[in-house]
């Protein structure tokens, strides 16, 4: 008896007419004329089949248990839920070619060992991927002259503003539209911020520090982190202004603050920090860029200094004015190196084991990206047989091969992340002396890949004047979280 597996899938736009009740039961009814076993159901719930950002598990699922021989037919309510694009079409032809695979829809089944029906097949992507491209240009160029015009374009409400609703009428009728309208107790939290930033009283750390005390929310209520606010005292958006064309336009919003101080603002915020005397240090020192001023939280310099009393100068982590620090934190290097790598060593072994016990999540996801690049590479085989029955031309083959190319080579990508991940597990000890003696035997850059691992910041505190005893309640340790 041929396994049959019915895939099923829902698209937001039509999630009414077309949701799991409606396709089902007419596949069902399907297999059982033709006398089949369905076996399995393949769900892929408000998932676009058109767009090639968007994944479809079941699909791959699908075609996966297709390889393994667990079905032999998969049944569809109609061929645009099982595609939407010429590379599907070429992958379902591929192992329909391999592994004789019956593919079928409510009104039949196509003949994917002959020449027309891999034609028909073809031909049916064709027009589907056609319709979702014309559908996806119609809606760039809608957002193309909402941008023109200075308009909202739709989405979350950013920080600073609210939502209000109108109506607008066209040749068509009346239409529910959304704009956008100054929320003033936001408004006053930016503009209060950007005119501290642009007079020199405040840097966007001190912000972020300011707005965590005051409990100040994003409009998906979660604090700002520091990218968070640069990004926002940056936006056009808040001077009244959007981009356009890669040009900036007037916005139909009212502004927060003014168009100089927006200019003042990308003068200030938007060129890259010269890191001065401390260019080409980053790998001399262990902590370089995970250390933090506990009053400012200004990102620490890493640089060699004599006090007084010192024949020699010595490697420190200092806070700088330059960086538009306090200045009032200055710390030999070896004494923060030192403490910070045996507490690390302390809590390796827990983190270890908790790391060993996502490893499995890790497999099951490189497991995934593996059965997508098959999935790729039955595409890439589909096309060289379309070339050969001459339903493509050369050129066509070459366009699309190159598109599929991009999608393989952003797999390879993500697989060897997962697998570079997997392995970055430098320390294996189970002890104290055990990891101590795997650690004397890295070089700086390990270290430093161990303590990146583990390690989100170091925040060193004052300690007050003069020569005092070690503290180690003047160093916290901030660990990365999974």
């Amino acid at each position: 008896m041929v396994r049959a597996g019915i895939y099923i899938r829902i698209s937001k736009a039509k999630r009414e007419l077309l949701d799991a009740q409606r396709q089902q039961p007419p596949c069902e009814a399907f297999c059982r004329a033709q006398g089949w076993q369905a076996i399995d159901v393949y769900l892929d719930d408000n998932s676009s089949a058109w767009r090639r950002e968007v994944r479809r598990d079941n699909f791959e699922r699908m075609l996966a248990d297709v390889r393994a021989g667990r079905i032999d037919a998969i049944v569809s309510w109609q061929m645009d839920r099982l595609l939407r694009r010429v590379e599907d079409a070429g992958a379902i032809i591929a192992i329909a070619k391999q592994y004789g695979v019956i593919i079928a829809n409510v009104d039949g089944a196509l003949d994917l060992g002959t020449a027309a029906g891999r034609k028909k097949l073809y031909d049916l992507a064709v027009s589907a991927e056609y319709a979702g491209d014309l559908s996806s240009e119609r809606i760039k160029l809608k957002h193309a002259e909402l941008a023109a015009a200075g308009k909202f374009s739709g989405g979350t409400r950013p920080f600073g503003y609210d939502l209000e609703e109108y109506v607008y009428t066209d040749h068509s009728g009346k239409h529910l539209k959304h704009r956008m309208a100054v929320n003033p107790a936001e408004a006053k939290v930016i503009r209060d911020a950007a005119e501290a930033v642009i007079d020199g009283r405040a840097t966007v750390t001190a912000i972020v520090k300011e707005w965590a005390a005051g409990n100040v929310r994003s409009a998906r209520d979660r604090l700002f982190r520091y990218g968070d606010v640069r990004e926002l005292l940056l936006s056009p958006r808040i001077a009244g202004m959007r981009h356009a064309d890669r040009k900036l336009v007037k916005a139909e919003w009212q502004p927060i603050i003014t168009k100089e101080q927006h200019e003042e603002l990308t003068r200030i915020l938007g060129q890259p920090r010269q890191r001065g005397s401390n260019r080409g240090t980053a790998r001399s020192y262990l902590l370089t860029g995970f250390v933090f001023c506990g009053t400012c939280g200004t990102r620490l310099r890493s640089h060699r200094s004599k006090a007084t009393r010192e024949a020699q100068p010595r490697p420190r982590y200092a806070c700088d004015r330059r960086d538009g620090g306090c200045g009032g934190i200055k710390r030999l290097a070896s004494v923060v190196d030192d403490y910070v790598v045996l507490y690390l060593l302390k809590e390796l072994p827990a983190r270890l084991l908790e790391r060993a016990a996502k490893a499995a999540q890790e497999r099951e996801t490189l497991g995934r990206l593996l059965t997508a690049r098959q999935t790729q590479e039955d595409r890439l085989q589909g096309l060289t047989d379309y070339l050969a029955d001459g339903i493509l031309t050369r050129g066509e083959y070459l366009r699309q091969k190159k598109r599929l190319q991009v999608r393989w080579d952003e797999l390879d990508g993500q697989i060897a992340e997962v697998r570079a991940s997997s392995s970055r597990r430098r320390l294996r000890g189970a002890t104290l002396e055990g990891l101590r003696q795997e650690w004397e035997q890295l070089d700086l850059e390990d270290k430093r890949a161990v303590l990146a691992d583990h390690v989100e910041q170091v925040i060193v505190k004052r300690v007050g004047p003069g020569r005092r005893p070690f503290d180690p309640n003047s160093i916290q340790i901030i660990w990365r979280e999974g």
